[in-house]
Order: structure tokens, then sequence, then C-alpha cells
């Protein structure tokens, strides 16, 4: 796959799933005011789900699962070939669930219950942007080929790198 299809496709999926789940976030919360008037839900609930969304670790597993993935996809290019598919897949839905979760973090920052969950998505995205960018800057296709010591350095730093993200959270 050539790497602006990669990128398009990446970029298109964030948007989506952003678009879908801020307006699923919308929709939930009209349901969640139905439900307040006729006293089957309490005014809290959104803001618990709010919070639980919030506090998980998805976006520290998803941002972990990349780095290690792209890590011996740089140590070994000879395996990427038979796992472009299942990783195209992975990065697809990746993107797609960081969009949903900026998505729900700007639906919920704009009804007032904090724009933490947005910030972090954002940040996230941008820095997975940035160092996709780096690395095929520092890292070009025809270098990936050969066995230099840049590619192992770099797949050191995000093998290195991978678990810290994911017990960081």
């Amino acid at each position: 796959m050539e790497q602006s299809e990669l990128v398009r496709r990446s970029a298109g999926n964030f948007a989506i799933f952003m678009a879908c789940a801020f307006l699923l976030w919308i929709w939930a919360a009209v349901f969640d005011r139905i439900a307040q008037v006729v006293r089957l839900s309490t005014p809290g609930h959104l803001t618990g789900v709010a919070t639980s969304i919030a506090s998980s670790s998805t976006l520290q597993a998803i941002i972990s699962i990349w780095l290690l993935t792209a890590a011996v996809a740089i140590a070994f290019p000879m395996i990427w070939r038979p796992l472009s598919m299942t990783t195209t897949l992975m990065f697809d839905v990746g993107y797609g669930i960081l969009g949903a979760l900026t998505g729900f973090g700007l639906a919920i920052g704009l009804f007032g219950g904090g724009w933490h969950i947005f910030l972090w998505a954002v940040v996230y995205s941008i820095a997975i942007a940035i160092g996709y960018a780096l690395v095929r800057w520092w890292l070009p296709l025809s270098e990936m080929q050969t066995y230099g010591k840049r590619r192992f350095i770099l797949a050191l730093i995000l093998v290195l790198a991978s678990p810290i993200i994911l017990i960081w959270g």
C-alpha cells in the first residue's frame, strides 16, 4: 500500500468515526435528558459514562500496539509483507477509535463535561502523525530494505517506548 493511500484512509476513518461519535454523544444526551424527565436516569449518569471513557487506558493501548508493530516492521521488513493487510486494518481501526474518542471528547467538552478526553485524543493523534512523518523522513523505504544500524536503533526505541506508554496512563 502506498504511503499517501494509507494516510488518506487513516484520515478518512478518523473523520468518519469522530463525526459519528460526536453525533452519538449528542443523541445519547437527548435520550438521557428524556430519561431524567421521566425519572429513569439521574443527572450524573452521562457524566459517569464520560468519566469512565476518560479513565480507560484505550488510548495508551492503541499507541503501545502501534509502536510495537512499527518496531517489528522496521526491524524485520520481511515480516511486513505478510502482515501488511493486518497492519493496514490495525491503522484503520486505530485511527477510527482515536477519531471516535476525539468526537466523544468534543461533544463532552462542549456540553460541560471537561476537555480531558478531547485533548488527549488530539495530542495522541498529532503525535502519531508527526511520528509517522519523522520515521518516513529518517528511515525512507529504500533504507528499510537494507539492514542498516538506523533501522535497528529506531526499532529498539519503539520497543522500549511501547510498554512505557501502556503503563504510563
